[in-house]
């Protein structure tokens, strides 16, 4: 466990050396994901989040303000359970290890802490989903989801936003600055949401190759902002910008350096405000 904790450590530097990179700006790619039967693909994901709430407290009619910072790093891991003739898999995700440490502190209060780590014995104990099935998927060699199967019924609307492979990909060779795009709908579940459905745009840009990694960037928007600012602490956290790495020689997803920020002002009414900003960075095991 230490010697691969202490690989992805290496692998993040380097995703992270790869978004300076100056790339080559000749270069035409065909770009296409690609897997194995049976191939177990692992990845490191850390995501940091600190979301600020200002309401207004009902007795005193002063303003509350509630900071909560989440650490969370997980494992998880793909497994190609089968591939078609046209390179179409079918392949199941399982997270084989999870720490997350939540920090609150409301108004000048000290701060509460809590942490879950499936390293603690006890703690792995309540964590009945480690090392099982959670969704199974099928995605094309475009990254196109064509597929989903889970016992979680949000998995499906999860992942038509946020793809299992993150982007997709153009079905003719690109040059450094081509971009295209797709489009997908946002459904808002309770408690946030009562099931609107808004949609968005998800952008495309191929910034060139840096060795053997594509570099493919990412934006998300809606197209029309909800008229309820209400919805926009549910919406914020899938407006994800950033980078997307594919190993352009084996089609194997590397991994993706994401953030996600914005100020919504007067949510929950006058003098009310909601700040929001995630860092996601995935990257593949031991690579």
């Amino acid at each position: 466990m230490l010697r691969l904790h202490v690989r992805c450590i290496f692998s993040l530097l380097a995703l992270v050396a790869i978004c300076g990179t100056t790339f080559a700006q000749d270069a035409t790619a065909t770009l296409r994901f690609r897997w194995t039967e049976g191939q177990a693909l692992d990845y490191k994901v850390q995501q940091n989040t600190s979301v600020t709430e200002t309401s207004i407290d009902e007795q005193t009619k002063k303003p509350v303000t509630v900071t909560t910072v989440t650490k969370l790093t997980l494992t998880k891991k793909w497994t190609a359970k089968s591939v078609d003739a046209s390179g179409t898999a079918t392949l199941e995700l399982s997270i084989t290890a999870m720490r997350q440490e939540v920090t609150q502190t409301v108004g000048e209060e000290k701060p509460i802490v809590k942490l879950l780590d499936s390293a603690i014995a006890e703690d792995a104990k309540s964590m009945t989903f480690l090392n099982k099935t959670a969704v199974t998927v099928k995605v094309d060699t475009l990254g196109q989801l064509l597929d989903t199967q889970s016992a979680n019924e949000g998995a499906a609307d999860r992942l038509q936003v946020e793809l299992p492979f993150r982007i997709t990909l153009p079905n003719d060779a690109v040059k450094v600055a081509a971009k295209w795009d797709r489009g997908f709908r946002l459904k808002l579940p309770p408690p946030l949401g009562t099931g609107e459905k808004l949609e968005c745009t998800q952008t495309y840009s191929y910034k060139g190759m840096s060795g053997d990694f594509a570099v493919v960037g990412l934006g998300t928007e809606l197209k029309t902002p909800p008229d309820d600012a209400a919805l926009m602490p549910a919406v914020v956290p899938t407006l994800w910008t950033g980078d997307v790495f594919l190993n352009a020689k084996t089609g194997a997803y590397h991994g993706a350096k994401l953030t996600s920020k914005k100020d919504v002002a007067n949510h929950q009414g006058e003098g009310t405000k909601f700040v929001y900003q995630s860092d996601y960075t995935e990257v593949a095991a031991g690579k």
